[in-house]
């Protein structure tokens, strides 16, 4: 037969067409043999594709990639086509990510072959790759974005602090949640304009403070800070600070104002509270002072009067009245000079100067002797004083000679606010590190707003309008002492049921060296 040049002529076309398609394209049949490849394997495989005609398709792949590609092969000559991805070693050692697709060569319904077309996918995978990790990327900036709103949101609730911004070519308010609660807006409503609602926002002073603030801002471009009184929707308010600055555009121009606002009610409550407890402080100190230079140019004279109406009690040529008198007149002074001498230690432990002589001594022992001198008030205010002291030495480090002063004074309060027939309890008890003295009387007792009173100077808690004698300084005084030896006082009653006073005090070692002689 005579070949057909034109024919041919198109079959040259047609497989120089092929082996320019940088797909490797090939068929094998059912044996798995090549019948046709193009020149793209010898790019891929290195090997000469009319070399391949007749080989395995096992050895152009290897044992790794043909078991690999052996469910795909079984797939395609079953008669399904196989679309796969795959990554592809080349001669030179480069990595080829590959599209594969397996089409099977049917004839009279059964397959004799199929068609493998593979393509390179390396720059698109790459690509996709990057596209992949753009996405991610903007997905988490996207997390953090809504993360670091939810955390401003949050920093705003916690610090009471809304923002706010006015755009001034739409006349656009803008605020932050937080702000809506601040001034008790709706969230789901648009703020009122700048311009206009403020007067429900601000009573008139503060409002005239904060338009002046917004105009000069506006005309020089300084911030402001200030703090103005603001009114909530529905009622109630408080005090803010209110931050406002300029908002320029890329020309430099003003196109707005933006700014923060702080709840500081509470803050400027806690400033004045501070203020007025510094003012109170200075005058309780000047009174002090006051007190103590007083009660030093007292002393001179009260002494001289002490000591003359001593010698006229014993003068033999006055009469019996008027010595009275002089007795009289002493114990007067005595009463004085007593007084004097609290107001001098209180002054004294108010302004840091009063010094103690602390040591280790047996608390049970120094109450009890202090108790003596009592016995004659309690008799004569027909209280039962009771020692439930313990017998065995309870070791406290502190001043004996103010732990007597402090019991002194917790005794005969107890004892002139005592009921006739009543008894005053002293007790002791001693812990691990601290031991506890204990008052306990059963008389007319005291409410709650009296102890909230109770340890303040010259405060007699209405027993001034009774017959019942006292300076209001004994309890002050007290507190003052323990808390100086390291310890604390408590007090505990209600009325018409009487008082608990308990005074804590540091525990001393048992087993350390006795003390000295008592003081």
């Amino acid at each position: 037969m005579t070949a057909d040049p034109f024919r041919e002529g198109i079959a040259d076309h047609v497989r120089r067409l092929v082996d320019h398609v940088p797909s490797m394209l090939g068929y094998w049949d059912s044996d798995l043999r090549c019948r046709f490849a193009n020149r793209a394997y010898e790019r891929w495989f290195g090997v000469d594709p009319d070399a391949l005609i007749g080989r395995s398709i096992d050895e152009l792949l290897g044992p790794e990639l043909y078991a690999q590609n052996e469910p795909y092969i079984r797939g395609a000559l079953g008669g399904e086509e196989q679309l796969f991805e795959r990554i592809v070693p080349g001669p030179d050692g480069a990595k080829r990510h590959s599209l594969a697709r397996y089409i099977p060569d049917i004839v009279d319904g059964r397959v004799v072959g199929f068609m493998a077309e593979v393509t390179d996918v390396t720059r698109l995978k790459s690509i996709e790759d990057a596209l992949r990790a753009e996405v991610v990327e903007h997905q988490r900036a996207l997390e953090l974005l809504r993360r670091s709103e939810a955390g401003l949101r949050e920093a705003q609730r916690l610090g009471r602090i809304g923002s706010w911004e006015w755009d001034m070519p739409t006349g656009r308010t803008t605020w932050s949640p937080q702000l809506y609660a601040i001034f008790g807006y709706d969230p789901s409503e648009p703020p009122p304009p700048a311009t206009a609602g403020r007067g429900e926002t601000y009573p008139p002073d503060s409002l005239a403070i904060v338009q002046a603030a917004v105009v000069r801002t506006m005309n020089t471009g300084e911030p402001f800070t200030l703090e103005v009184e603001y009114r909530r929707c529905g009622g109630g308010g408080g005090w803010i600070e209110a931050r406002g600055e300029v908002v320029r555009g890329d020309d430099g121009t003003s196109t707005g104002l933006r700014g923060t606002v702080t709840e500081i009610t509470e803050r400027r409550q806690m400033q004045e509270a501070r203020l007025q407890r510094d003012v109170a402080e200075v005058a309780s100190r000047n009174k002090t002072q006051f007190l103590s230079r007083v009660s030093h140019e007292l002393r001179t004279p009260l002494n001289a009067i002490l000591g003359f109406a001593q010698l006229l009690e014993i003068d033999p040529a006055l009469g019996e009245k008027h010595r009275a008198w002089g007795a009289l007149i002493r114990n007067s002074g005595q009463h004085m000079l007593d007084l004097i001498d609290e107001i001098l230690d209180l002054s004294s432990a108010e302004l840091g100067q009063l010094r103690l002589a602390c040591s280790r001594m047996d608390l049970a022992e120094v109450v009890r002797a202090a108790l003596v001198p009592l016995s004659q008030l309690a008799e004569g205010a027909h209280v039962r004083l009771v020692d439930a002291l313990p017998t065995q030495p309870l070791w406290v480090v502190a001043d004996p000679r103010r732990v007597r002063q402090v019991v002194h004074n917790l005794l005969s309060n107890a004892i002139k606010y005592g009921r006739a027939g009543g008894r005053v309890t002293v007790s002791a008890r001693s812990g691990l590190h601290e031991a506890d003295l204990c008052v306990q009387d059963d008389g007319i007792g005291m409410d709650e707003a009296q102890l909230q009173r109770l340890f303040t100077p010259f405060d007699r808690l209405g027993a001034e309008a009774t017959a019942v004698p006292g300076s209001g300084l004994g309890l002050a005084l007290s507190r003052h002492l323990v808390e100086l030896m390291g310890g604390r006082i408590e007090a505990r009653s209600r009325a018409a049921e009487g008082s608990l006073f308990t005074v804590t005090l540091p525990a001393a070692d048992p087993s350390a060296a006795p003390p000295g002689p008592p003081q």
